[in-house]
Parts: structure tokens; C-alpha cells; sequence
């Protein structure tokens, strides 16, 4: 077969060598900037599906995913680049592009900076604003908690707040009453399943 654009001898694509295809169809439409929203608090990103807590790499690959689609008549492209902070609010970005069209990988080479908008995601304005469903109230059995058991109680819920973080729970706010601790929860749901977390930890009933 051979090229009907620079006559060379080879494996063609509707009618073009590798080379020429690529010159005449490329990969991506190269952006002079992409925008994406993070929680000045919390530190999540604003992605196509919604507020997600991830590494700031992790989050790069996925915006260049989901606002970089493929030019016809490439049907996948994938993404590798390298960031360089200008300054906290922006990257500038090297990044390569490969396609691919039946057997032929093509790649594309660009430039774009990423502006970091801060902003802050839909659970930590609700924090802010101590927004709670439900209360969650430990007391002892017949008595006051001990100095001593508060503490550990407000370590082990802090704790167990941290790794539900990333589904956006939250208590937002706590406070000491008589005999205990009142904890403001941000849904029925995670006071329901603290609750039976801390009575598994400390003994207690629901």
C-alpha cells in the first residue's frame, strides 16, 4: 500500500501513512487551560462525578480525561503528563496524548496550565454552617462519664469521622453536657452506625 499523500510504501490509514495521518488528524484539541475546583478546607476536587478526596496527580489524570476528549476519527486517547507549579493556584502541564485508530497509536505533544479554583465543596459549607440531621448523645449508665472516658470518646469518634471523610460525613459540632457528649451529626444514617461503632468500642447499647 502506499500513501496517497507522500507516496511511501507501508501499512496505510484511510489512505495515509502513519505520518501523515497524524499530520492531518490530531489526537486531541490541545486547551490553553483547564479549570478545575478545590475545597480550600477539606482539599477535594470537583470532578464530573462530584467532590472527591485524591491525590493531586490522581486528579489531573482524571481532568484531562474528562475534559479532553478524542478527535474523530480516534476512538481512545490516554493521557501521561508532568506538572510544574507556577504558583498554589496553577500548573503548567506537559502532556502527551496517545490515540489510537484501529492499529495505529498516534501521539500528540502539548502544553496547557490548569487553574485550581478555590472553593469549598458541598459538605464542608454544610460544616461551616454546623449543619447537623441527627444527635448522637453518649451518657454513662446510671452515671457521668468519667473525665477520662470523654477523652477516649472524642478520640475514637474523631478518628472514625477521618475515615468516613471521603463520603462526606461529618459531625459539626461537638459538645460536653451533664453526664456526657452530645455529637451533631451530619446524617441519621452515620449517627445511626457511630452509634453501634462507639457502644462495639466502649460496651455500651444503642
Amino acid at each position: 500500500m502506499f500513501c496517497v499523500e507522500c507516496g511511501a510504501e507501508g501499512p496505510t490509514y484511510d489512505g495515509l501513512c502513519a505520518k501523515c495521518f497524524a499530520k492531518r488528524h490530531p489526537v486531541v484539541e490541545a486547551p490553553a487551560t483547564l479549570d478545575v475546583e478545590r475545597c480550600t478546607s477539606c482539599g477535594s476536587f470537583r470532578l464530573r462525578s462530584g467532590w472527591s478526596k485524591m491525590d493531586r496527580d490522581l486528579a489531573i489524570a482524571r481532568v484531562l480525561r474528562e475534559q479532553i476528549p478524542a478527535v474523530a476519527p480516534f476512538e481512545r486517547v490516554t493521557f501521561t503528563s508532568v506538572a510544574r507549579e507556577e504558583d498554589a493556584n496553577n500548573l503548567a502541564l506537559t502532556v502527551k496524548a496517545l490515540g489510537r485508530y484501529r492499529e495505529l497509536e498516534s501521539v500528540q505533544d502539548f502544553r496547557t496550565r490548569l487553574r485550581i479554583k478555590p472553593s469549598l465543596c458541598d459538605s464542608c459549607q454544610k460544616q461551616r454552617g454546623r449543619y447537623y440531621q441527627g444527635i448522637l448523645q453518649v451518657r454513662g449508665d446510671g452515671r457521668e462519664l468519667t473525665p477520662e472516658e470523654i477523652r477516649r470518646v472524642r478520640t475514637f469518634v474523631a478518628a472514625r469521622v477521618d475515615r468516613g471523610a471521603a463520603d462526606g460525613t461529618f459531625v459539626s459540632r461537638t459538645e460536653e453536657v451533664h453526664g456526657g457528649l452530645d455529637f451533631y451529626v451530619s446524617t441519621n444514617a452515620f449517627g445511626k452506625t457511630l452509634a453501634r461503632d462507639v457502644a462495639d468500642a466502649f460496651g455500651g447499647t444503642v
